[in-house]
């Protein structure tokens, strides 16, 4: 099926491999598959269902869902009917949820009886009420669902400016940020990285990527795109399990993030990939020896280093021909899209400089849902009047043919002495130490020098080395500034929902414990 850039909504992508690929698989689970024609079936059951409670063109539909075709049922029945998919990972805690509630009032939300007991924390503290409809203990959203007279064409009069979903990204500090995506920018995004990854209908993608986090919805989209088939995982919290249902499926495209090489190292011998033909990794920069390592596991597929953000889903790729010697770079930008950074003196440059990544494209968000003062911080205005263009906040290098490398976030780069220090090039150091599997730096306040580097280590099984030997590693390869302060291991690093290493939490155990104890009562 030749793929068609006259699509104007995502539902056009379902819609036509319906047509085209009645009988192909759209989606697998373990124990369960679906027919491009039976996804249709049940997209359009759930989508009336969800029109007899009202919704309808804009409106707001959470989807508090785990990983399984259910929830891309669920997505693809409210792009049915022009409304907005406000997807939640099912491990968000009561407080939050209620927050999320108040601040999209959502018509309905489609959750899991696993989460009932949560959901009804947060229902208790919300002042919004929304209609809920529930998965599980036999009850499935792809139905049967009875006729619905009501149900409107495919798309419900969407035009491709009205926003496809709205995908709340945690910030540093205060409450999450609702990124508005348009059915321009995530149509855009999945036909400009569907194109440089090449992919196909013969295609089967494994997503063991959370469908609530933006680079797993996004394979979902591909897939319906291409006509490719999806295999969805739960997780990847058993990779045993989940690498040899990619081997039983004969995946072809495996999705992975940073974080998954830990766990796949040890195992990884035990299996044949030659199946697999691309492997792409995002959400952070890759390590060298990260590479390196994808590369000896999946001896047959191209790796596509890739980098992005929410608000515009991706920024750049590096060609795998460059890969050897462009190791530690993110690449370029992905076609249909600009990028250039700009140096604290507000010059523009692309290439030879360093400074905040500016991106211009289609892809670029609407700007964050009820949150006109951040938008106003991110969407700045671009080259051409009246257009606004992506300040990302993040720290790059450009070097001399215009290839990207990140360095750090901007509220993350520590100034240590009057000089900047970025955590990324002091978590590569601690990387390299034979005995380090994973490393993450903060900065720690100190009257004197402004903040210090404080690092947290993860160790490879069996490691016997201390503090004062990685300490001296670092010496040996840092200038005196970058140099952490302390450097402490934990069995585990924490983790976000998107498995990204969670440094809000490292900095909140940090305070906790220079927090002074509470004094003392005396009984008398």
């Amino acid at each position: 099926m030749k793929t068609s850039h006259n699509l104007l909504l995502l539902i056009d992508y379902l819609r036509r491999s319906a047509q085209c690929l009645p009988d192909k698989i759209a989606l697998l689970e373990d124990q369960r598959e679906l027919g491009y024609a039976a996804l249709w079936e049940a997209t359009t059951g759930l989508a009336g269902e969800l029109a007899s409670r009202g919704v309808c063109r804009g409106d707001r539909v959470l989807l508090l869902l785990p990983n399984a075709i259910d929830y891309a049922v669920a997505f693809w029945a409210v792009q049915y009917l022009g409304a907005i998919a406000v997807p939640i990972s099912p491990d968000t805690r009561a407080a939050k949820l209620a927050w999320m509630l108040d601040d999209c009032t959502p018509r309905v939300v489609l959750a899991s009886v696993a989460v009932r007991a949560e959901v009804a924390k947060a229902v208790a503290m919300a002042r919004h009420r929304s209609d809920f409809l529930w998965q599980g203990d036999g009850a499935s959203l792809s139905g049967p669902w009875p006729p619905c007279p009501c149900l409107p064409a495919p798309g419900g009069d969407a035009l491709d400016q009205d926003l496809a979903a709205i995908i709340y990204t945690s910030g540093s500090t205060g409450f999450p940020k609702g990124v508005m995506l348009s059915q321009h920018n995530m149509v855009a995004a999945s036909q400009s990285v569907s194109r440089y990854l090449g992919l196909a209908e013969a295609d089967r993608i494994l997503c063991a990527i959370p469908l609530t986090f933006d680079y797993g919805l996004h394979q979902l989209t591909m897939s319906a795109l291409v006509g490719a088939s999806l295999i969805i995982e739960a997780s990847f919290a058993q990779p045993l399990f989940t690498l040899a249902r990619l081997v039983q499926f004969q995946a072809t495209v495996f999705p992975i993030v940073p974080t998954m090489l830990a766990l796949l190292a040890p195992i990884a011998n035990r299996f044949d990939f030659s199946c697999v033909r691309k492997v792409t990794s995002t959400a952070a920069a890759l390590h060298p020896d990260a590479i390196d390592q994808i590369r000896s596991q999946f001896r047959h597929a191209e790796l596509f280093s890739m980098y992005g953000l929410t608000e515009c889903h991706r920024c750049t790729y590096l060609p795998p021909p460059e890969l050897d010697r462009r190791k530690g770079s993110v690449g370029i930008a992905i076609p249909n899209t600009e990028l250039w950074l700009v140096d604290p003196a507000g010059r523009s440059h692309t290439r030879s400089a360093e400074g905040e990544l500016v991106i211009r494209g289609s892809t670029v968000m609407r700007g964050y849902w009820n949150n006109p003062e951040q938008t106003a911080l991110s969407l700045r205005p671009g080259p051409l009047p009246g257009e606004r263009v992506l300040y990302t906040g993040d720290w790059c290098q450009l070097d001399a043919d215009g290839f990207l490398y990140f360095l750090a976030r901007l509220d993350e780069v520590l100034k240590v002495k009057g000089e900047k220090v970025a955590p990324k090039e002091v978590e590569a150091v601690l990387q390299q130490h034979p005995d380090i599997v994973l490393a993450a730096v903060i900065g720690v306040e100190h009257p004197l020098d402004g903040q210090r580097p404080q690092a947290y280590v993860q160790l490879r099984e069996g490691a016997d080395s201390s503090e004062a030997d990685w300490r001296s590693w670092c010496r040996d390869r840092l200038q005196p500034f970058m140099l952490p302060a302390r450097i402490f291991a934990l069995p585990a690093l924490p983790r976000t929902s998107n498995g990204k290493v969670d440094k809000v939490a490292l900095k909140a155990s940090h305070d906790a414990a220079r927090r002074p104890a509470p004094p003392r009562s005396l009984s008398m």
